[in-house]
């Protein structure tokens, strides 16, 4: 009988030995699936920022595409505006190309007689003006233009001054 108590106790502590390793692995278990989940998550909240900002990207990149074309045709446009002047025919050229360009986003900066802004105009020379205020743009030499928000071509002015 001794044998035996001694037989159960062995078995007993053997199993409360494998009670306790099989908790452990238990609790080791659970907190890798917790890592796991934490970092499933992570790469979830990744995946979407990644998502979201390839989007705003290829947005950006649709609304800006025309901006290249764009400024090679202002040297165009500029001959155009400078022939109006002189011929109906080339008046109506410029409407038209310009119209087409306003279509795609291209806005004029208007500037005289506006304060100079170093963000959308350079400065080329100082014209003595008694009508004008001080730092304000006397005459436009060359007309500058917004492209969305971008200015993709300064406006070049003269700028007077007392």
């Amino acid at each position: 009988m001794a044998e035996k108590n001694e037989s159960s106790t062995v078995d007993l502590q053997t199993a409360m030995m494998a009670l306790e390793d099989l908790k452990t692995q238990l609790e080791d278990a659970q907190q890798l699936a917790e890592e796991r989940l934490d970092q499933l998550l992570r790469c979830r909240a990744e995946l979407d920022n990644v998502v979201k900002r390839s989007s705003r990207e290829k947005e950006e990149m649709a609304k800006y595409a025309s901006e290249k074309l764009i400024c090679k045709i202002l040297p165009v446009l500029d001959s155009l505006e400078q022939a109006a002047k002189h011929d109906e025919g080339s008046k109506i050229l410029y409407q038209q190309l310009f119209e087409v360009l306003r279509g795609e986003g291209l806005v004029p900066i208007e500037a005289v007689g506006k304060k100079f802004d170093p963000y959308r105009h350079e400065a080329l020379y100082k014209i003595k003006s008694e009508q004008l205020e001080e730092d304000a743009v006397a005459e436009e030499v060359q007309k500058g233009y917004l492209f969305g928000s971008r200015v993709i071509r300064f406006s070049k002015v003269a700028v007077a001054k007392r």
